[in-house]
């Protein structure tokens, strides 16, 4: 197993043979413990809107952001607009200001869609 874990980048080992966790690492067991929190739904039955304008020179931010975005489940509504009935709502926060887009985005929570 450690040898799996080692191959893969997740761990590696000092020279005073302790055991630390990569970056890569710390990224799956992030995305494993979201894992089941994606698919619960809001109790209050409302959906999460994103919408967000992240300029091109923040490319790897606004790549980020979408593969996130994916992973959580949501749903691409429009290119920049987002939804998802997940309940999402502090991890989608905790990721905007991991990432210092605050004044890119807004998140919104409504009721239903009409057309």
């Amino acid at each position: 197993m450690m040898y799996y874990l080692k191959k893969k980048g997740y761990i590696k080992t000092s020279q005073q043979k302790a055991i630390l966790i990569t970056t890569k690492g710390a990224e799956k067991v992030l995305k494993i413990k979201l894992q089941d929190k994606r698919r619960t739904p809001r109790r209050d039955g409302k959906w999460i809107m994103v919408m967000f304008d992240v300029p091109e020179k923040q490319r790897g931010q606004r790549d980020i952001l979408r593969e996130f975005l994916t992973f959580m489940g949501y749903q691409k509504l429009q290119q920049s607009v987002w939804i998802c009935p997940h309940d999402v709502f502090q991890e989608t926060e905790a990721i905007v200001k991991e990432y210092n887009l605050e004044k890119y985005i807004k998140i919104f929570l409504f009721d239903e869609i009409v057309l």
